[in-house]
């Protein structure tokens, strides 16, 4: 695992928000949900919409192509435990905010 500074600083990402970072050569939606910074791959797992342009309804992020649902912070979809997306460690350090990958 190597990991990949995405922020610059945690305050970067407000309280129910997702946005699209890249980790290397990956695409990741970072969302902020009750205070707890999360990372997942940023391709849903239906068609491949932009999960970091999507929004927070619930704790879970939204697709912006077709409103499928996933956990923020474990990936799993919402209505089907065997269908979801890859969720990454994420580390907040005084010099930003880091994601494993």
């Amino acid at each position: 695992m190597k990991w990949f500074k995405v922020l610059e600083r945690s305050s970067q990402i407000g309280e129910g928000e997702v946005m699209e970072v890249h980790a290397g050569n990956r695409k990741l939606a970072v969302s902020k949900v009750d205070g707890v910074i999360c990372a997942l791959d940023g391709v849903c797992a239906h068609e491949g919409g932009p999960l970091g342009k999507g929004s927070i309804k619930n704790g879970h992020i939204i697709c912006p192509w077709h409103g499928w649902e996933f956990d923020s912070c474990s990936g799993q979809y919402l209505y089907n435990s065997a269908k979801g997306v890859e969720s990454f460690p994420v580390e907040v350090r005084e010099g930003g905010v880091y994601v494993g990958v």
